[in-house]
């Protein structure tokens, strides 16, 4: 029960680390306070990976177990592969006039509409037995890599290429797609 908690915290965690959602945040940490912007994340991405996993856990009720096992694996190997070679630093958050809450909130939620944890969160869910406590990972997940990123803001890129960031994180999700296999 608790491994699927940990599973989504740990795979949204590691996606976001140095992932547009910090350039985001620090963006964002110039001009709010750190509650706003926690509560801002907290509801966009509550919304955001709530409706993945609803979504993957409708899919599962129509896929086989061992097909979704096999989708599983392939797509967080897709999501790896993706993640070392692809580069998304050049996205830009969005910025509106609705309040710090409302717009962090936002950000978070178009700004992660697609993205590989949205679709991790989901296809977590579509396998899990406990669907609540993926949810409560991934939110978890980004949320503690948003509080990173708003203490520590860009210190990271600092001391550590990006560029090894990006592959420590794709490797994490090529290892967990590849252990769906065994």
């Amino acid at each position: 029960m608790f491994e699927e908690f940990l599973e989504a915290f740990v795979l949204v965690f590691v996606a976001e680390v140095g992932d547009k959602t910090q350039l985001m945040l620090m963006t964002l940490a110039a001009k709010y306070t750190a509650l706003q912007m926690i509560l801002g994340i907290l509801l966009g991405v509550t919304i955001n990976h709530g409706a993945a996993v609803l979504i993957g856990c409708y899919l599962s009720n129509v896929i086989n177990g061992n097909l979704l096992q096999f989708f599983t694996g392939f797509i967080f190997i897709v999501f790896g592969i993706m993640t070392i070679v692809f580069d998304d630093e050049g996205e830009k958050g969005r910025s509106f006039k609705l309040g710090p809450v409302l717009t962090t909130a936002l950000t978070f939620l178009l700004g992660e509409m697609g993205d590989k944890t949205q679709l991790t969160a989901m296809t977590l869910a579509m396998e899990a037995q406990h669907p609540a406590l993926v949810l409560a990972g991934s939110v978890s997940g980004m949320l503690a890599i948003g509080i990173v990123g708003i203490i520590i803001g860009s210190a990271l890129t600092k001391h550590i290429p990006s560029n090894i960031i990006k592959a420590i994180s794709g490797l994490i999700f090529i290892i967990f797609g590849l252990m769906r296999f065994i």
